[in-house]
C-alpha cells in the first residue's frame, strides 16, 4: 500500500517554489543555485539549449506573478502546476521537484509554455 506523504511536503514544495520566483526576480544567484538541481531537465526551445547551464546563459531578471497554481507529492517526488504572468503574457508552467536531503526541494523540471496556444 501506498501513504500518501505528509502535508508539509506539499507545504514545502510551495514555498520553494515561490522562494524560486522571488529569487528569480531578485537575481539571487546563489538561492537559484541551491533551489535548482545540477541535474536540472531544463530545455530552451527556441535556442536549443538544455540544462542548468542553459538556463543561467539566458538568465535575465523579471518578475512573474504567480496566478493559480496546485502543488502535490508523492514520496520524494513532487510537482507543481499553473499559470503564471510576465509582463503581459499568460503562461502555463510545470516543475518538478525532487527531495534531496533533509526535506529540501530542489527543482528538477522546469517547464514554461504561451496560454495562448
Amino acid at each position: 500500500m501506498i501513504m500518501k506523504p505528509p502535508v508539509r511536503s506539499e507545504e514545502e514544495i510551495s514555498q520553494t517554489l515561490l522562494s524560486l520566483l522571488n529569487a528569480y526576480e531578485i537575481a539571487d544567484i546563489p538561492k537559484l543555485q541551491d533551489i535548482i538541481s545540477r541535474d536540472v531537465d531544463i530545455h530552451i526551445h527556441e535556442l536549443d539549449l538544455y540544462g542548468r547551464s542553459a538556463f543561467f546563459r539566458i538568465y535575465e531578471p523579471e518578475r512573474f506573478v504567480l496566478s493559480k497554481y496546485s502543488v502535490k507529492a508523492d514520496g520524494h517526488v513532487g510537482w507543481s502546476y499553473g499559470t503564471i504572468r510576465r509582463k503581459n503574457e499568460v503562461m502555463h508552467f510545470s516543475a518538478v521537484f525532487r527531495e534531496k536531503r533533509r526535506h529540501q526541494w530542489k527543482v528538477v523540471h522546469i517547464h514554461l509554455s504561451d496560454a495562448s496556444l
